[in-house]
């Protein structure tokens, strides 16, 4: 099944990113998230003169390497409404089956 990136969003003031996501990501799908967004940050900083705006980007770029990266599972109408399922269990037998993925 074919899934588009999940929605990242630097915050300057926080200094890190948000990354917005139906459910709950495992670590490797987030450092997945970080690559991409690293290709994108490199592609942007091309065309950009110095100054503040190149300036940002670089921190942007800082904070993904750190891994700076703060979670929000927005739901499935990716508006924070809703029930979000983190956990589910095969009925009867009590096993984790799924972390939300």
């Amino acid at each position: 099944m074919l899934r588009k990136q999940p929605a990242m969003e630097w915050r300057p003031t926080l200094g890190s990113w948000l990354l917005r996501t139906e459910t709950p990501m495992p670590e490797w799908a987030v450092k997945k998230c970080i690559e991409f967004m690293l290709k994108v940050q490199a592609a942007r900083r091309l065309g950009l003169m110095p100054g503040d705006t190149r300036d940002d980007l670089d921190a942007s770029v800082k904070a993904l390497n750190e891994g700076k990266v703060q979670q929000w599972a927005a739901g499935s109408q990716m508006d924070g409404s809703g029930e979000i399922e983190v956990f589910r269990t095969t009925q009867g037998t009590g096993k984790i089956i799924t972390l939300g993925v």
